[in-house]
């Protein structure tokens, strides 16, 4: 059973190029092992002071708590980010850490709390409540490693959306800009240009056709003072 987890944990993070995919099929994964009931994935925020819940199963209790609501960094899951490592508490509602639960909190029995590591930083948890029975240290054991497949899920779908960003600007690049590139054949008097099909053409022709380059005419001073000598100056 616990291979099977880990197995199917590790097969969602190359079949998924979305975190909170991958992150579903490992937190229901956690829940299947360990039996329990309710519990989230999180990511942390970009400020370092809140969760930002990516989905959460309430396990058919009754939970009136806005989901809207800021889920700050404190009490039990506070230690899982500071520790870097699995916290739990088999008697949660008789800890110091219940007074940090809004008004309408489904209640909790008991809860375990999984870093998502990277860097030696943790970026997000996963947070299980309400098995039957007590967390035990086999489940501590599993819930960890499924934590470091999730953490693997992450640092992927981040690089790949960095990647995906990288694509797109150079895809925008590639869309703005046209470049003249190798050597081009031009008349030594004339100054016509040569094309691939061996015809002769303008250069401001050549240039527009192979660029996004758009040509305004006028007169040089060298031009003007030779040609037009008898012009007005203005």
């Amino acid at each position: 059973m616990a291979l099977d987890a880990l197995y199917n944990a590790a097969r969602a993070v190359l079949r998924f190029s979305s975190f909170e995919e991958s992150a579903r099929t490992i937190f229901d994964e956690a829940c299947r092992i360990t039996g329990a009931r309710s519990g989230y994935v999180a990511l942390l925020s970009e400020d370092g002071q809140e969760n930002e819940v990516l989905f959460l199963e309430a396990g058919g209790m009754p939970c009136t708590v806005d989901p809207l609501l800021p889920m700050p960094i404190r009490g039990l899951r506070a230690e899982a980010y500071r520790e870097r490592k699995v916290v739990w508490d088999n008697d949660f509602m008789a800890s110091e850490h219940v007074a940090f639960m809004p008004e309408g909190h489904v209640e909790l029995r008991n809860v375990l709390f999984a870093p998502l590591v990277i860097e030696d930083r943790a970026e997000g948890v996963i947070g299980l409540a309400n098995k039957e029975g007590d967390f035990t240290a086999e489940d501590v054991r599993l819930v960890g490693a499924l934590g470091e497949i999730a953490s693997v899920a992450l640092y992927n779908s981040r690089n790949l959306d960095q990647l995906k960003e990288t694509v797109a600007r150079l895809e925008q690049t590639l869309a703005e800009v046209k470049a003249l590139r190798g050597i081009i054949p031009i008349c030594a008097r004339c100054k016509k240009v040569r094309d691939d099909s061996g015809y002769w053409e303008q250069v401001e022709e050549f240039v527009q056709k192979h660029s996004e380059v758009e040509f305004t005419h006028g007169l040089c001073p060298d031009c003007l003072a030779q040609y037009y000598r008898d012009l007005p100056r203005t």
